[in-house]
């Protein structure tokens, strides 16, 4: 996993300014200018001998070549804490004696950051963008105050459904939580529609509001049941974690037992696929939507959590608008513009983004190979501004994270996503 990080990121500096696939020009700055994709399975680019994607993988050694008759199935840890993860995992904390088994066993050991670069730290936008892989303005989903449903066609969902026939996939989402998971229509102009109203209706089992694990872990095993010998897309959402650290904080005992509860139901539904004899066709990739401010009852700023997954092709760290992207390749799925369908922000996790360095306002992830702030700009933090409190929340939860925003700072201008936390010389208090 390792070396093959390394190679891609070897790769990526090799080929600046000779571009990839046919010899093209390098990819812009630009999801909208993403060139061409390799797959799916059959297709002819497949078997051409060319790197069309320009990910540094050929025909059959690119996921989406690979097979075509596979599950996946995303499982949602709700408001799990990076840090507090890895406290967990490395039995640092009483109630996690035993560590976190079940996600080690799936994830071969190996734990990928998951960061928070667009949106409020929340629910509403947090699992919007985690199912579509778009940016907070584009989706019009910005907090779990403003927001409105995800308009029809974003989600995965409906794009794999429309790349392979309705009849060729069973797409299923499951949830803890009620309105910011919500599928509700608002028939008032003035009440906005929960953020999978639009959703729902092309989703061939939708249910929420479950609240515990055991409710969503039972749902869980019995639709996995009920369509064994069906390609299954799914989410599989558990809320505890989010729920308990509101209720008595981040370092609260039962925030721990919460963690631990998440990963025992996530080998439960391991052990189900390996009962029904589909768990080596199906990929899951184990995600939260947003951490909590450390010793806080809350999620102002906390962009920092995990992702884990049995993709064994996933090779670096990501964004929290990246999952999709990665799911929507491996379907051999165009991350394109298609018809009024925007592209989607985020970028595929089976390779580093082809950009040459990363623009003015636009965010620097830290990981191995990632491409750097352009030359002239300043690396800045992730700190929010709160301007009802007067107040700066710096982003809490990731130790030792080094991701945030290249800007001018320091040219006199006060330009989002600048602000007097983060940049106090152009943003005076």
């Amino acid at each position: 996993m390792h070396l093959r990080t390394i190679y891609l990121a070897i790769l990526v500096l090799l080929t600046a300014g000779t571009g990839c696939g046919n010899g093209g020009p390098d990819p812009p700055n630009d999801p909208a200018g993403r060139i061409e994709q390799e797959g799916p399975f059959g297709h002819a680019s497949c078997a051409d001998g060319l790197d069309n994607d320009g990910d540094g993988l050929t025909d059959t050694e690119d996921p989406p070549c690979e097979r075509d008759d596979f599950n996946v199935i995303i499982v949602g840890w709700d408001g799990v804490q990076r840090d507090h993860f890895y406290e967990c995992l490395n039995r640092e904390i009483p109630q996690c004696a035993s560590g976190l088994p079940h996600i080690t066993e799936l994830s071969n050991g190996v734990f990928w950051n998951n960061t928070t670069t667009s949106g409020f730290t929340a629910t509403k936008p947090g699992w919007a963008q985690i199912i579509s892989g778009y940016d907070a303005d584009v989706m019009g989903i910005v907090s779990n105050k403003v927001y409105q449903a995800l308009p029809e066609g974003y989600s995965l969902f409906e794009k794999v459904q429309a790349f392979l026939g309705d009849e060729e996939i069973v797409t299923i989402f499951v949830a803890g939580k009620f309105g910011n998971t919500g599928g509700q229509c608002s028939v008032l102009d003035s009440v906005p529609s929960q953020p999978f109203c639009e959703t729902k209706k092309h989703l061939d089992h939708f249910e929420n509001g479950l609240i515990t694990e055991k409710k969503v872990g039972e749902a869980a095993l019995s639709l996995m049941e009920r369509y064994r010998d069906e390609r299954i897309l799914a989410l599989f959402h558990f809320a505890q974690p989010d729920d308990i650290g509101h209720l008595c904080g981040e370092n609260c005992p039962l925030y721990s037992a919460s963690i631990v509860s998440v990963d025992e139901w996530l080998g439960r539904i391991v052990d189900k696929l390996r009962d029904l004899g589909i768990y080596e066709k199906t990929f899951i990739y184990v995600i939260s939507d947003h951490g909590f401010d450390e010793t806080k009852w809350n999620h102002r700023n906390a962009p920092f959590t995990i992702m884990a997954t049995n993709d064994r092709s996933v090779m670096r760290s990501g964004d929290r608008k990246d999952l999709a992207p990665t799911i929507l390749e491996r379907y051999g799925v165009s991350l394109k513009a298609d018809g009024e369908l925007p592209a989607v922000d985020g970028y595929s996790l089976y390779s580093i983004p082809p950009l040459a360095c990363i623009p003015e306002g636009e965010t620097f992830l830290d990981y191995p190979g990632a491409p750097e702030c352009c030359a002239g700009l300043t690396l800045i933090g992730l700190d929010r501004a709160e301007p009802n409190f007067q107040i700066c929340v710096p982003p809490t939860g990731g130790a030792d994270e080094g991701s945030g925003r290249c800007t001018h700072c320091g040219d006199g201008i006060c330009t989002a996503p600048e602000n007097k936390c983060n940049c106090p010389e152009d943003c005076p208090a």
